[in-house]
Parts: structure tokens; C-alpha cells; sequence
């Protein structure tokens, strides 16, 4: 298995998660991750998610009663939760540089696919201002549960433990920024360049002792 497989890309574990057959609630979520992922929480209005998701008005308050603000943290939970759980079931055992390697592949996989169009959805949520504090309160709880599956990812495939987290923090600021560099010049060069400089300092990170 390549390093990039260790790690699927964004919307496929979502579909993953939610099953073939989405009912009203799940076409809602997975919209407004789709749409938030392409042009951010300010740009998503209601009535395009619910075009997009083929839902009647009612059913978004059926489901989410705070309308919008409710959706887009709810999706933004489930995203990150979904990420978090591949990180964890993947990032296990594995030598710290094919972990970033993953990482990284999956980023630059998911931005080719989508022809640079889709970035990601934490990162949108948490930019979205203080006008949406659910979501960026759901972003920052997504982007620390992947810093500890990253760490706890690192430290079992033999990184010290005491510098495994300051690490996975490094590893997911980069690879965001990144993204944001490589959607703006559609290019695919900051991510190289990320998972080269991350790989060599991933080698150089104390080992644990028995």
C-alpha cells in the first residue's frame, strides 16, 4: 500500500460514514460540507444547500432548529470526526515519516481530484468569524482531536513521546497552510515542499528509549 492509501480523502470517508443512502439529515450535512469546502461559510446560503441537497426548507429546522449555524457546525463536527477516526485507525505503528507522507498525499490527492477547487472545510469553519461561533468552535475541537491522532500516531511508530504532540501540531498547521497556498496558485508545490521539510524533521525528532 502506497503511503498516500494510509490516509482516503476527506469526502470519501464522509460518504463512508453516512452510507449510500442519505436521508434528508445526511444530503443536508454532506452539502454543506461540499459547498463549504469550495467557497466558505459566508458564501454558502441556505438556499443553495438546500437546491444542492435536494431537502425542503422545513427539513433543515427540523433537523438543525438554530437553521444554518446549526448545519454548518454540525458538518463541521462530522468532517473532522470522520478524519480523526482514520487518523487513528491508520496513523498506528508506522515509521512518523510515512505518517506525514500520508498526510500529505491525501491533501495533494484530494486538491487534484477537485481540480483545486475544494480546500478544507475545518480550516473554512474556523475562519468564518465570529458571526459563526459554533462552527469555528467545532473547527478548533476537530483540528485537536487530529493533533492527538497524529501524536499518539507518532509515538507508536517509535517518536518520543514528549515532543510527539508540539509535532503533530507542526504537521497539521503546515499542511493547511499549504493547502491555502497551493488552491491560490494551483500549484501542488507548497505541499511538496511541506512534506519534504516535515519528512527530514520528522527524522530528526528524539526516538523514544525503551
Amino acid at each position: 500500500m502506497r503511503p498516500g492509501d494510509e490516509l482516503i480523502g476527506l469526502l470519501e470517508v464522509i460518504m463512508a460514514t453516512s452510507g449510500p443512502e442519505c436521508g434528508p439529515r445526511d444530503r443536508l450535512l454532506l452539502s454543506a460540507v461540499t459547498l463549504v469546502r469550495r467557497q466558505g461559510v459566508a458564501g454558502t446560503g441556505l438556499a443553495e444547500l438546500l437546491e444542492r441537497s435536494r431537502t425542503a426548507r422545513g427539513s433543515v429546522y427540523q433537523h438543525f432548529p438554530g437553521g444554518k449555524e446549526e448545519l454548518v457546525a454540525a458538518s463541521t463536527r462530522l468532517a473532522g470526526d470522520a478524519v480523526a477516526q482514520r487518523i487513528r485507525a491508520e496513523a498506528h505503528h508506522i515509521d512518523p515519516v510515512e505518517i506525514v507522507r500520508a498526510v500529505v498525499d491525501t491533501a495533494i490527492r484530494d486538491l487534484v481530484d477537485h481540480g483545486f477547487e475544494f480546500g478544507c472545510p475545518i480550516a473554512a469553519a474556523a475562519s468564518s468569524g465570529p458571526d459563526h461561533a459554533e462552527a469555528v468552535a467545532a473547527a478548533a475541537d476537530s483540528f485537536a482531536a487530529w493533533v492527538s491522532g497524529l501524536r499518539d500516531g507518532f509515538a507508536s511508530g517509535g517518536m518520543d513521546r514528549s515532543v510527539a504532540e508540539a509535532f503533530a501540531s507542526v504537521v497539521v498547521s503546515a499542511v493547511e497552510g499549504a493547502i491555502l497556498q497551493a488552491r491560490a496558485s494551483r500549484s501542488l508545490d507548497p505541499l511538496l515542499h511541506v512534506a519534504e521539510q516535515l519528512s527530514d524533521l520528522a527524522r530528526t525528532r528524539p526516538r523514544a528509549t525503551d
